[in-house]
């Protein structure tokens, strides 16, 4: 009996699809979309695509509109590495760009001879990147942080599992079945779902755990939404594993499940919310959730340390790090954030410095853990005000709900 790998069948699937698409089907130009306003060109990874889509329409229907093109089917590395003259300085092919009246993602090509990159994204610093070896290779860039996202580990919701430590994480994506690590003991390497040494993801279990980033077992999926599609695609649903980005993860929950994280010296496994079905990022807010932590985003450094060479790019990458508010628009990062199912920092009750530093107690400048638990869960204990009804004793007003300061 000749066995036929699930990976097989997806590639010859895949092809097939391919080969039944119209050779008449294309995208418009990326330097068409925006009736002459200004385009900003993002390269980064696919874990904060959705964020920035969301931010871009913020400031596409701005009173001084500024239009944003993504492209993340290169890691995230590949937006700094751009920047930095690391690696290629433009992008080609296909990348994305947001419908201003809707807000749905759509694809377009970019020039033949390539596209220089404006901005760059991630959820990791610059230093976990592959071929970012010395500080000073990034000298000359701007890296300012906004909201938090978590690294999920998934399995398909038809699974038992409930629970994975960091050493079984690192034995299962180690050595694969040999780990011999209940359930994820299948000799079809295609059901051990990772990433690349270019990959957030990656680069932060790779950080956590001790396993080299180029070490994982399995298939590289290419894409967080990749990563979903190829787990709930297994024909044994017990046997698969994958991680992604929270968003994601959240996004997905129809299909997946998150498992508890157990890292090293912790003696029970934590989700990143207070329950398997809860929303609420709980344990992320509150620093017993491990993986986590603040998305970076990059643009070229003006004359001056700290000022910006294009001046749109400022104005997308203050409002993606809560800065400034861009002209004509009200919806804030905090707001958008929540939208996208991330943790905006003024929601946070801990924080740590570069990639999965020690995690310290933080009171925000700002606090808005009232409206982030009644917009992501729909309830909260807080008391509601506005202009008329203002807050008792020292409590502050925020987004509608009295904090408490």
């Amino acid at each position: 009996m000749i066995r036929v790998s699930t990976r097989a069948v997806r590639a010859s699937a895949a092809l097939a699809l391919a080969l039944a698409v119209p050779a008449t089907a294309h995208a418009v130009d990326c330097d068409s979309i925006s009736d002459g306003a200004p385009i900003l060109y993002g390269a980064g990874g696919s874990a904060q695509r959705d964020l920035v889509g969301k931010a871009g329409v913020v400031l596409q229907n701005g009173s001084d509109p500024i239009f944003v093109v993504y492209k993340d089917d290169a890691g995230a590395c590949s937006g700094i590495d751009a920047l930095t003259g690391l690696g290629s300085t433009t992008i080609s092919g296909s990348a994305y760009y947001w419908d201003s009246a809707t807000g749905t993602r759509a694809t377009c090509d970019l020039p033949f001879s390539g596209q220089s990159v404006d901005f760059a994204v991630m959820g990791n610093s610059p230093f976990l990147c592959p071929l970012v070896t010395d500080a000073s290779l990034v000298e000359g860039v701007v890296d300012v942080t906004g909201p938090v996202s978590s690294v999920n580990v998934i399995v398909p919701n038809a699974s038992a599992e409930q629970s994975i430590s960091a050493e079984a994480f690192y034995l299962v994506y180690g050595l694969g079945p040999a780990a011999g690590i209940a359930p994820w003991t299948n000799s079809d390497e295609s059901y051990y779902i990772h990433r690349n040494e270019n990959s957030f993801v990656q680069l932060y279990l790779a950080e956590a755990t001790g396993l080299p980033v180029t070490k994982f077992y399995g298939v590289d999926a290419g894409s967080n939404s990749n990563s979903v599609a190829y787990l709930t695609a297994l024909a044994d649903p017990q046997a698969g594993i994958a991680f992604v980005s929270g968003d994601v993860a959240d996004a997905n929950r129809a299909t997946v499940r998150t498992l508890a994280w157990q890292h090293f010296d912790q003696n029970v496994g934590y989700w990143p919310d207070s329950s398997a079905t809860a929303y609420d990022k709980k344990n992320v807010r509150n620093g017993q959730y491990f993986l986590w932590g603040t998305n970076h985003f990059y643009g070229v450094e003006g004359s001056t340390e700290g000022s910006y060479a294009d001046p749109n790019v400022q104005v997308l990458l203050e409002y993606l790090s809560g800065v400034s508010q861009p002209a004509g628009t009200t919806q804030t990062i905090t707001q958008t954030a929540i939208n996208n199912k991330n943790v905006p920092v003024c929601a946070m009750n801990v924080a740590r410095d570069g990639d999965l530093g020690p995690i310290y107690a933080w009171d925000p400048p700002e606090p808005c853990g009232c409206y982030f638990d009644y917009s992501a869960t729909g309830a909260t204990s807080c008391a509601t005000c506005d202009e008329t009804t203002p807050c008792s004793g020292t409590d502050v007003c925020r987004f509608g709900f009295c904090e408490a300061y």
